[in-house]
């Protein structure tokens, strides 16, 4: 994670200036041709393809925080149990937002709290961290103090690619139906491990998941479809997967048995803090959704 004094960016400090703030970090990025091969429509199942049990509820594929859709029928405890346990932090993820943010200097006795940070760059390479909502009115005098600690929570990786994981299996439900036997037990067994977990640091680690290929489109959505199959070329090698509302890309199969590190936890940096700078805010990239949404099924 890049940080710089909001003193570098160059901006007039005395007038009213447009400020211009996108998640795509500045500097060189990797990129992989993609080809559509074919759009996913909705398919609806009587029983849920992740437990088996009656399908009561509609889920949105890939969730609705990221552009998902209705795209088929879970039951209703799978719908609802993989919202705050792992999607929680695919929406951070997917929206570059730091959670539990907590600032701290000698200006101020304490630790005090804002709303999520949304990481942002301006068009010159500055970075810029972006409170999404209410900030407690001491964190004004802490910053103005100039030496600030900075604790954050980041994603978590292990439970955002489980996300991904689900979002990627009922996309080959609805491409094929509910497939049976290996490898498929061992993804439901994973996505079942998740749903039954009482919290989100109870969540297990998944070998699977954490050997998915998942690549980022940062532009314009590539299609305003839910979810598309797709084939990326790697080098040389074809992978094949689902494009999911036209930004992330997750391949069918999985690498597995890869080490997983120990989950970040909570993170401290220390920031200096230069002179604040006014403006008025022309664009946020991609727009900070709607609050109160976090945490709802699919």
């Amino acid at each position: 994670m890049r940080k710089r004094p909001p003193e570098a960016m160059s901006v007039d400090r005395t007038g009213d200036v447009p400020l211009d703030f996108r998640n795509e970090p500045p500097g060189p990025t990797k990129t992989a041709p993609l080809r559509p091969i074919e759009v996913l429509r909705p398919r609806f199942f009587d029983r849920c393809p992740i437990c088996g049990d009656p399908a009561t509820t509609e889920e949105h594929v890939p969730p609705q925080r990221l552009g998902g859709t209705k795209m088929t029928r879970t039951c209703d405890r799978c719908n609802h149990g993989f919202g705050s346990l792992v999607e929680a932090d695919l929406v951070d993820w997917f929206d570059g937002a730091l959670t539990m943010p907590s600032f701290q200097s000698d200006a101020v006795r304490g630790k005090r709290q804002t709303s999520r940070l949304l990481m942002r760059w301006t068009p010159n390479g500055e970075f810029v961290l972006f409170p999404e909502g209410p900030s407690d009115p001491a964190v004004s005098e802490i910053l103005a103090a100039g030496d600030v600690t900075l604790e954050v929570s980041p994603p978590d990786e292990n439970r955002l690619r489980l996300a991904l994981l689900k979002s990627m299996y009922l996309a080959v439900c609805i491409k094929a139906g509910i497939p049976e036997g290996e490898p498929a037990d061992r993804v439901r067994a994973e996505l079942l491990a998740v749903r039954n977990a009482k919290r989100r640091a109870d969540v297990p680690v998944s070998a699977i998941a954490r050997g998915l290929t998942v690549l980022r489109h940062w532009g314009d959505p590539i299609t305003e479809e839910s979810v598309v199959l797709a084939e990326v070329q790697q080098e040389t090698v074809p992978i094949l997967g689902v494009l999911l509302a036209g930004r992330v890309f997750v391949s069918l199969s999985s690498t597995g048995g890869e080490a997983v590190p120990a989950p970040a936890g909570r993170l401290a940096h220390r920031l200096q803090v230069g002179a604040s700078v006014k403006g008025t805010v022309a664009s946020i990239r991609p727009e900070p959704p709607r609050q109160g949404r976090r945490n709802r099924p699919g």
